[in-house]
């Protein structure tokens, strides 16, 4: 009997009930969020029948129940008006809930990327308090509701950290090829910081390039221990493998690329295959520039500077003489040997000031006989020129998603140019060297030009030593460069017919003309150059320089500094990740995954 009377049980979905539109003015009530609403007490009733709706309306309100139809159809009209009304306050509230916590999550990441305090949020809102007083005071209310406090900015920081974490991960599930760029240096608390970024490109050719993790090692930093921090790094945070792994560009210190227990060779045992191995290009452009053997002039440039801006009255005595003399530059600056651009700059600014240096420092007690030495003085100007010279090519190097192959081009060019000043020095010819040309007399141009092209040589000695590709590594970058100008037989057999295909194609040769390297491979046909494309992908995915991680250590120094040395290293990771990623945080599905915390 039992079975028999669950099997008659009936249920309510299988009735497929549905409220009458004729009920709203009969028994006053309506459908909201899918229930039936009575209109007047708010009850809310379980099934869409009109004996229970009756039976409510009759039992509960029997006042009403005896109004006559037309008086029915105006009280349901009211009180509908009255429950829109109220509807609309709440999704009114709801909305201004979101939009006040969409804020606060994006001025926290302003605070992050900008390098400043987590406390800096209470000094925004009140300045923002201030501003709303004066311009609109009836949305005060609002904009106090914005969550600013300081652990408040810092969760919200957390949370898009771990947002734009997200969204790499997604990206990195698309990408073809990627590589890495490694670097390690110490914070203001000796910490040793590994910072690993990863540049990957997709079928699309469109390239990320982003902050993978920063690992916080607290013992040594040998190979193996920074191999094993990349390997857990890239398995816990990005849950990929190696295989698609190109290739890893390093600063070319031996805890990275040492041949037997370097961190580099180390991932290769790992992998079970061989890695590309590249040492930054912009790292060997400066340790190149180290051949130049000018310490006479770099050691009194240096002890004059610092002599004049050790102390501060001397150096405002100065600031004023150079005002009276109408000099052309304002200052001297400090040498930072670490600086890439350093050198030059204090060089340019010295030989602009070295006059107005000589008469400054011709009473004081302590004499530089170099400043009248016409030999000290004609090594001053070459080595500014030829620094110059250098510091354009360093520029030319930097910034982020730089080509492997536009680098090389123009490292490439800057051997070219160093072979012209050599020739051009030995016939006496200063055109490319202004500050000499300028200020040493033209009878001894011939005679210094043989000294100084001997110092050109070693730089074109030492750059070929340091930055000469492979054959093979040389026409794979001009194969991808220019795919118009190679010899088909001297690619890789797997190539050879694909680039004769290419070739001999108007439509394409024109396509690579008239558009962008992007572009052009785009729009090849992925069967027909299924090879090449393949090769264009992995060259556009490699790191030429760790120019990107030398820029996040100045990041770093800037954000945990002498006011903030505090910082805990996940905090310090966050606020890296936000001030280096090209991504946009989304800021709706945090804020649906939050709730609006008034500050207080």
């Amino acid at each position: 009997m039992a079975t028999m009377s669950e099997k008659k049980k009936r249920k309510i979905e299988s009735e497929h009930r549905v409220f009458n539109t004729e009920w709203t003015n009969k028994y006053l009530c309506t459908v909201s969020k899918d229930k039936i609403l009575c209109l007047v007490c708010r009850e809310t009733l379980a099934v869409p029948k009109e004996y229970n709706l009756r039976r409510h309306f009759e039992t509960k309100h029997p006042n009403l129940a005896k109004l006559n139809p037309n008086e029915k159809i105006i009280k349901a009209a009211s009180l509908v008006k009255n429950l829109s009304g109220e509807q609309q306050i709440f999704k009114k509230v709801s909305t201004e809930n979101d939009t006040v916590t969409k804020v606060s999550f994006q001025i926290s990441k302003e605070i992050a990327a900008a390098g400043k305090c987590f406390t800096e949020g209470e000094f925004l809102k009140k300045c923002m308090l201030i501003a709303v007083s004066e311009l609109c005071p009836e949305k005060r209310g609002i904009f106090e509701n914005v969550s600013l406090s300081r652990m408040t900015v810092q969760r919200r920081i957390a949370d898009i950290s771990t947002n734009l974490s997200d969204q790499l991960k997604q990206r990195v599930s698309e990408f073809c090829f990627y590589s890495l760029a490694m670097d390690e240096s110490t914070d203001l608390k000796d910490t040793a910081q590994l910072l690993i970024f990863i540049r990957g490109i997709d079928k699309n050719f469109e390239i990320t390039e982003e902050l993978v993790g920063m690992c916080s090692m607290m013992g040594r930093t040998t190979g193996k221990d920074i191999s094993s921090e990349v390997i857990k790094c890239m398995n816990d945070k990005l849950g990929v493998d190696f295989t698609n792994l190109v290739a890893i560009c390093t600063d070319g210190a031996p805890a990275m690329c040492g041949k037997n227990v370097g961190a580099v060779t180390l991932l290769e045992e790992f992998i079970g295959r061989q890695i590309t191995k590249h040492h930054c290009i912009i790292h060997q452009q400066v340790l190149c520039s180290k051949v130049l053997k000018f310490e006479h002039v770099m050691s009194v440039v240096v002890s004059i500077v610092n002599l004049i801006r050790s102390r501060g009255l001397k150096h405002r005595t100065f600031r004023a003489f150079l005002e009276g003399e109408d000099a052309e530059c304002s200052d001297l600056i400090y040498h930072t040997e670490v600086r890439w651009l350093s050198r030059g700059r204090v060089l340019q600014h010295f030989v602009a000031l070295k006059e107005e240096i000589a008469k400054f420092l011709e009473n004081g007690p302590i004499k530089f006989p170099e400043l009248e030495n016409e030999s000290w003085n004609q090594d001053l100007f070459f080595f500014c020129d030829i620094t110059a010279h250098l510091n354009d090519l360093n520029i030319q190097l930097q910034g982020k998603n730089q080509l492997i192959f536009q680098m090389c081009a123009a490292v490439k060019a800057f051997k070219m140019k160093l072979k012209l000043f050599r020739s051009q020095l030995s016939k006496g010819e200063m055109c490319h060297f202004p500050t000499c040309a300028q200020n040493i007399p033209q009878n001894k141009h011939a005679e210094l030009g043989e000294k100084y092209a001997k110092h050109i040589n070693l730089l074109i000695e030492e750059f070929d030593r340091r930055l000469t590709l492979s054959k093979d590594d040389d026409i794979q970058l001009k194969l991808i460069e220019d795919p118009f100008s190679v010899d088909p037989e001297e690619v890789t057999q797997d190539l050879q017919l694909e680039v004769i295909e290419l070739q001999c194609s108007a439509v394409y040769r024109n396509k690579h003309r008239e558009s962008s390297l992007w572009d052009f491979y785009k729009s090849l046909d992925d069967e027909k150059y299924k090879n090449l494309i393949e090769v264009a992908l992995k060259t556009f995915s490699i790191f030429g320089s760790t120019y990107i991680c030398e820029q996040t250590f100045s990041i770093m120094n800037m954000n945990k500094n002498k006011q903030r040395s505090s910082l805990t290293d996940d905090h310090l990771e966050d606020i890296m990740k936000i001030s280096t990623s090209n991504m946009t945080p989304e800021y709706d599905k945090l804020v649906a995954e939050k709730r609006c915390n008034i500050s207080h």
